[in-house]
């Protein structure tokens, strides 16, 4: 083990418990640069991730309009937009944090922009019916801020769906995920504490289950208030 391994593993035993990212990551620029370069994955390349998000698609669009105006927040190589589009949604937008990934999704004619989701600049209040977030908020660092800014984006009675991986403990994971314990989403409890996450904050509950198709997956439907 080298020495650093060994630092942080005393680190991880004797620190106190973390109760948001910046007790994981202590700097915002660090935070990007692990987003962006460190836990940087290509989703279209891993065929399990590739089916489960299609999946997820099917099941959280079965009954929205064919007009709604659509964003999937951080839409990586564009596996979301390319499911929603097979099923008929034209207006479409994907907004990403890495530039080469956002590359990938233009490259398929989607609309991409290349934006940090704390802050949606450029998007216009009310500007979406709908927005999907699949293993989105756990990557955040101040995700109050993201669902602030979801909720800003969305009209009111818009709807948000959501995949988080759940339970998600011990800290293991949690500079790649480091608002898991903002979330709650290391607590096993049935998703009780991550639903009040939403539901605090101006959403209201439409659905909740449990998936185990790619990974532990708590799937949320929520409409905005």
């Amino acid at each position: 083990m080298s020495w650093e391994r060994f630092r942080r593993k005393l680190w991880l035993r004797f620190r106190s418990p973390p109760r948001c990212a910046r007790d994981v990551i202590h700097d915002y620029g660090e935070y990007l640069r692990l987003q962006r370069e460190v836990y940087l994955a290509h989703e279209s390349e891993v065929v399990r991730w590739r089916d489960g998000q299609v999946r997820y698609i099917k099941h959280a669009f079965a009954a929205e309009p064919g007009e709604a105006r659509i964003l999937d927040c951080a839409c990586g190589d564009g596996v979301g937009l390319a499911a929603l589009r097979d099923l008929g949604f034209s207006r479409l937008t994907g907004v990403e944090l890495a530039p080469e990934k956002a590359a990938r999704a233009a490259a398929q004619g989607f609309d991409v922009r290349v934006i940090d989701m704390h802050s949606l600049d450029g998007i216009a209040t009310g500007t979406f019916d709908t927005i999907v977030s699949s293993h989105t908020l756990e990557h955040s660092y101040r995700p109050g801020e993201v669902l602030a800014e979801f909720r800003r984006v969305l009209v009111p009675g818009g709807r948000l769906h959501v995949v988080l991986p759940f339970p998600d403990p011990g800290p293991r994971n949690e500079r790649g995920h480091p608002a898991k314990y903002e979330l709650c989403t290391d607590r096993s409890d049935g998703g009780e504490a991550v639903t009040r996450f939403f539901t605090e904050r101006g959403f209201g509950l439409l659905e909740r289950r449990a998936d185990e198709y790619r990974e532990k997956e708590i799937w949320l439907s929520l409409v905005r208030d």
